[in-house]
């Protein structure tokens, strides 16, 4: 009996000790499997890129400089909102009642959309419009100072994040609008990049549901970076893009430089990226490619594929210099792209030479064409030959898009190099050959061209009104150009020959703003005077064009629109006005969203950053 008892006490120590020693279990099984499970899926089919919508700020201001086509506004909410900004200004404290009473200012709504993965120090345009119930004439002269931009999201009250940008400027009209003799022309303009971002907008993978492990967002965060990095400056060496997050529920991305301009293709190509397969699985897949990228309807999306690979593997540079080669358009089009973004230097010049020929002769691959070569292979020289040559071609927005292009990828080039006017706005004197043009921008910088400069003049008999200060007129065999500083007399003048150069130096040397030498152009348009010779030295009419950039909607559907917009807002506004003191304390219609602005979103409390010094606006209950 004991001999058994003992046996057994034997035999469950033997046991227990056999239970010590076992293996213990891999923590991170689990997730290896999960990754396993994953096998030969890509990037976008385990997360879907977040924050992609434009996001709007907006802020309240006064405007000023506005020569006695301001208003006293009666008290509102908005005036409110201005007075409590002039307060906290020790140099116009004082007078904040008297500058809000004034009849040289207004007070405006300002507006401008934030894009995904902007960053703190970029500049936004800022739409400028008055109050609906505004009895303000006009914003001709206008502008802003130190204006904070903030999102506010409606709820119970007016709620107020954390400021997002800061906005400056002179309020430029729209001159298509003051043409068609609009009766809102003079109720609205734009800042043209007026507002400088104060903080940066956050890019991410989210993870979809049933996704959301820790395994699977550090796998995606390691393919990530294995294809794409960065240099980032007052660092040694290159930086990681990816890094995942939020307890394995997102992935942060930093916008590598060649993508900073094109957001979309950048997140369609990490999301092209395999998040998982051997090296015969890969191989198939790139033959499948191969195939793909020479059919017309499969082209896009085989050469976001393969330019997820990367250049580092032989065969994806084969596939995309055969498909440079194809006779289907489309075809030599995005095998060229993926060349050019993965800077491939045995290829680019073969993707250089379709690409302008594209941007020559395709309207439709026109804006792409050019972006891209605005964008990347940076360090050919072939690719700045190829834009130079464009800059004397006869198509408005090919010689300008090529100038943009020029200037994206080096600012100082010698074909294009230009000057900053007296801080007001950046202006290039080009001596390039072909029809004489003189390019205006109404988007992203102050901005003007002269195409031909030497050959653009006024002409004839004019007296042009710049603003309600600044006159241009001809006297003989010169041209005046005045600045009246009051009803006394005049406060400057300067004598220039009719050479339009001239004429906007003397302008800005008398203290003249961007959007009065614009008002001078479009005047000298208006009356016929603006010319130029040609390449037969024959004097013609010289074009004046705006944003004469590829793609955009330049002609008479554009017109069509800015028309319908102009009467819509026109209606709109008397609509207002029937309702003004219900309105103005309805939460629901201050900053209201605009129709054509469905794909603006709010920021998220993350993105923007509610905090304690974040501030909210009480809204008095409406009277009945």
């Amino acid at each position: 009996m004991k001999t058994s008892i003992l046996s057994g006490f034997i035999i469950c120590l033997l046991l227990l000790a056999g239970s010590c020693n076992k293996v213990p279990t891999n923590p991170y099984k689990a997730e290896q499997q999960k990754v396993l499970l994953n096998r030969g899926r890509l990037v976008g089919d385990l997360a879907s890129p977040a924050n992609m919508h434009m996001a709007k700020i907006e802020g309240v201001a006064l405007v000023e400089g506005l020569m006695g086509t301001g208003a006293d506004e009666p008290p509102s909410t908005y005036q409110q909102m201005v007075y409590q900004e002039l307060q906290k200004d020790p140099d116009r404290k004082s007078k904040a009642k008297h500058l809000i009473a004034s009849m040289s200012t207004a007070i405006v709504l300002l507006e401008a959309s934030i894009p995904p993965a902007a960053q703190a120090g970029d500049r936004l345009d800022v739409d400028v419009r008055l109050l609906p119930q505004s009895e303000a004439t006009s914003l001709a002269g206008g502008y802003v100072e130190n204006v904070p931009m903030h999102q506010y999201m409606a709820i119970d009250i007016i709620r107020k994040g954390s400021r997002l940008g800061v906005a400056n400027g002179y309020v430029l009209l729209d001159p298509d609008l003051i043409e068609r003799e609009s009766p809102v022309a003079y109720k609205k303009g734009k800042i043209i990049g007026g507002v400088v971002l104060t903080k940066s907008r956050p890019l991410w993978l989210q993870l979809r549901d049933g996704e959301q492990s820790a395994g699977v967002a550090s796998r995606i965060e390691d393919v990530i970076n294995k294809r794409f990095n960065y240099k980032k400056a007052g660092y040694a060496g290159k930086r990681k893009v990816a890094e995942a997050k939020a307890g394995a529920v997102r992935i942060n991305l930093v916008v590598p430089e060649e993508y900073k301009d094109n957001i979309n293709r950048y997140v369609n190509v990490v999301c092209a990226i395999s998040f998982f397969e051997t090296e015969d699985e890969l191989n198939d897949r790139i033959t499948d490619l191969g195939v793909r990228l020479l059919n017309p309807e499969k082209s896009e999306a085989a050469s976001l594929e393969l330019e997820a690979i990367g250049s580092g593997n032989a065969r994806v540079v084969d596939i995309l210099t055969s498909g440079m080669n194809s006779s289907e358009e489309i075809v030599r089009f995005n095998s060229a792209i993926a060349v050019a973004y993965l800077n491939i230097r045995g290829a680019r010049n073969q993707a250089i030479t379709i690409l302008a020929d594209l941007a020559r002769n395709s309207q439709k691959l026109r804006p792409a064409s050019l972006a891209v070569l605005g964008t990347c292979m940076k360090s050919s020289f072939e690719a700045d030959e190829q834009l130079r040559q464009m800059l004397s071609v006869n198509s408005n927005e090919t010689r300008y898009g090529a100038f943009r292009a020029l200037w994206t990828r080096n600012p100082k080039d010698y074909m294009i190099q230009g000057e900053n006017l007296a801080d007001q706005f950046s202006y290039h004197c080009l001596n390039c050959g072909g029809p004489p043009l003189v390019h205006v921008t109404q988007s992203k910088r102050p901005e003007i061209v002269l195409f031909s400069k030497d050959n653009i003049f006024l002409q004839g008999q004019f007296m042009i009104d710049a603003s309600s200060q600044i006159t241009v007129r001809s006297d003989g065999s010169d041209v005046i150009v005045k600045k009246y500083q009051s009803d006394d007399g005049i406060d400057e003048q300067r004598r220039v020959g009719y050479k339009v150069d001239e004429i906007i130096r003397a302008i800005v040397d008398i203290g003249g703003t961007y959007p009065e030498v614009v008002r001078m152009l479009i005047e000298a348009k208006k009356q016929k005077v603006l010319v130029a010779y040609n390449e037969e030295q024959k004097l013609q009419t010289c074009s004046l064009v705006f944003d004469a950039l590829p793609g955009k909607n330049t002609g008479f559907k554009r017109i069509r629109e800015i028309e319908n917009l102009a009467m819509r807002e026109l209606a709109e506004e008397e609509q207002v006005k029937k309702e003004n003191h219900k309105n103005m304390w309805n939460p629901k219609n201050w900053f209201a969203k605009k129709e054509e602005s469905e794909n603006l979103e709010e920021f998220s409390d993350e993105e923007i950053g509610f905090d304690g010094d974040d501030e909210s606006v009480n809204v008095p209950k409406r009277d009945e």
